[in-house]
């Protein structure tokens, strides 16, 4: 099809149309004056009247500058990892239609428009051949792993004890396997997995201060290894406004106490009469745990206003309750019935109401328990938990004490500040440092000897972000009060996945600054000289027919 750029809405363009039509107007009248004056033959003025048309015409498409348009990706490279095996190099070879199969070091001599990368184990030299291209081809890369690999992982790089760690992430398995995370023997969190790409999530709460590190275990064989630094949690005061004591908060509560929270205990005993239990001299509260009832409490209300936390325990009438709380604190808890039973298994210890949460995206679900979270102003989290200490009773503290340890890592009140990253941390492959709730915010961060410069957010002046890039491997200080450290690893498999996905971004990011695209269009054109050349030739004709 052809195309033009021609502006018909410009004055200048409508005056050089006029004067076109306004030359057409005069050939034809000089044409025709000197037929009828001169007597030419017919087969003369047909000849002339062609050659002025031609001209015209001639002088009308060079104005108007036509162009095609074709698509331009016409030339394909095929360039394999070595660490693929043949058989998945020649289904590679036989999906990518007419692509030459090219080596890394025939990249600068065998120059393509479109490079599909097959795997992910190069040497640096590729990259570097690839930037170092007068043209940059597209690029499309199709990643390789092993079976029983993982193709992709993430957890966070460092948060407080007491949070929730969570590792995500996919693995292509051969047969069905149990994928566990465990630290000195005892498994933290396991997942069964099906034959095939399977996504995964573990999650845990941070249970120690400082550099931790456990491992990936896939049917007992070590895949990986978790590190992450743990900075000191805060001890919390936790507030228990009940109408009635029962033996679950008790229980609750003096567990919190051994554990070296601050623990205040209140229950209305009867009419006018309240008893008050105080563990380890609490003062101001940062978790009040109640009951529905309760929800419009004046307290409550002003604990959440005040950016603390709220924790309803021992629903009796999930949908009933929820509704009192959705009404008195603006939440948008949803529950849904999942069974007509009494109660259902959570656990062979642990049972729960009957229902589940609607899931929300301005909610946080627990992973192994019915308990969600929402933010507010403050934290709101409902449990539909039934009754824990039989556990304590049955003397399985260890797994009473899991339970909670979760519970309350998704009812604690955000610390700040904060800073953070994703994990794992790869040598030679850039990594973003966040810093959040600063106030200021530091200008500069520094990591192991290399000081990098923080960046503030556009929408937040109290938060920034710093990128650099790990030129060593191991644990590098950020010299902060608390002596946080971040892990760099040297080797493994995810480095190199790792390294490609951030040089085909950044190759993207130069392709949309330089107008390349993957579905690019090439534009012919007829050059100036051809114009000219072309011009010259009609006007040289007629000049010449006459002395014909």
């Amino acid at each position: 099809m052809i195309h033009t750029d021609f502006n018909w809405t410009e004055p200048l363009n409508i005056l050089l149309l006029a004067a076109a039509v306004a030359l057409l107007v005069l050939q034809c009248g000089l044409l025709f004056g000197r037929h009828r004056t001169a007597g030419v033959r017919n087969d003369r003025f047909s000849i002339r009247l062609i050659l002025n048309g031609l001209l015209w015409v001639s002088l009308v498409a060079w104005l108007f500058d036509p162009y095609f348009q074709s698509n331009g990706g016409s030339k394909k490279g095929l360039l394999i990892a070595g660490n693929v095996p043949s058989g998945a190099a020649g289904r590679m070879r036989d999906s990518v239609a007419v692509a030459e199969l090219i080596s890394a070091d025939e990249i600068a001599s065998r120059p393509v428009d479109t490079l599909v990368i097959v795997g992910q184990e190069f040497d640096e030299t590729v990259f570097a051949s690839i930037r170092q291209l007068k043209k940059s081809p597209v690029l499309h890369w199709r990643p390789w792993f092993a079976p029983n690999v993982l193709r992709d992982v993430q957890w966070k790089g460092m948060l407080r004890k007491g949070e929730m760690q969570r590792i995500e992430g996919s693995i292509q398995l051969s047969g069905k396997k149990t994928l566990q995370v465990r630290y000195a023997g005892q498994t933290l969190d396991s997942a069964m997995l099906n034959a095939g790409e399977r996504r995964f999530r573990l999650a845990f709460p941070a249970f120690s201060e400082g550099r931790t590190t456990a491992t990936l275990d896939l049917d007992g064989q070590t895949i990986d290894t978790v590190r992450f630094f743990a900075q000191p949690g805060q001890k919390l005061t936790v507030s228990f406004l009940l109408d009635n004591p029962d033996f679950e908060t008790r229980s609750l509560a003096t567990w919190l106490g051994r554990q070296g929270h601050s623990v205040l205990y209140e229950s209305l005993l009867s009419k006018n009469i309240r008893s008050k239990l105080n563990i380890n001299r609490a003062a101001e509260s940062d978790l009040i745990v109640t009951s529905a009832s309760n929800a419009a409490n004046a307290d409550v209300k002003k604990a959440v206003n005040a950016g603390k936390s709220v924790l309803f325990l021992q629903l009796g009438d999930p949908i009933t309750d929820l509704r009192a709380i959705n009404n008195a604190l603006g939440t948008g808890f949803q529950p849904v019935k999942i069974s007509n039973e009494e109660s259902v298994a959570v656990s062979a210890s642990l049972t729960a109401q009957p229902f589940r949460f609607e899931a929300n995206s301005f909610q946080v679900q627990a992973w192994h328990y019915p308990v969600v979270s929402e933010k507010t102003t403050g934290k709101i989290v409902v449990s539909l938990l039934n009754e824990t200490f039989p556990m304590q009773l049955s003397g399985d503290s260890i797994a009473y004490g899991k339970v909670w340890n979760e519970i309350l890592a998704y009812a604690r009140p955000a610390q700040v500040p904060v800073i953070e990253w994703d994990a794992p941390v790869f040598r030679n492959v850039p990594v973003t440092v966040h810093l959040n709730s600063f106030q200021p915010v530091p200008r500069l961060l520094t990591v192991g000897k290399d000081t990098v410069s923080t960046i503030v957010s556009a929408l937040n002046d109290r938060s920034a972000a710093a990128t650099f890039l790990p030129e060593k491997n191991g644990w590098l200080g950020l010299h902060d009060s608390l002596q946080t450290e971040l892990y760099v690893q040297d080797y493994s498999p995810l480095r190199y996945a790792s390294r490609m996905q951030h040089f085909i971004l950044s190759t993207q990011e130069l392709d949309a600054t330089t107008g390349l695209k993957d579905d690019a269009v090439s534009t012919r054109r007829l050059p100036g000289w051809a114009w000219f050349t072309w011009l010259m030739l009609c006007l040289a004709a007629l000049w010449i027919e006459p002395k014909l």
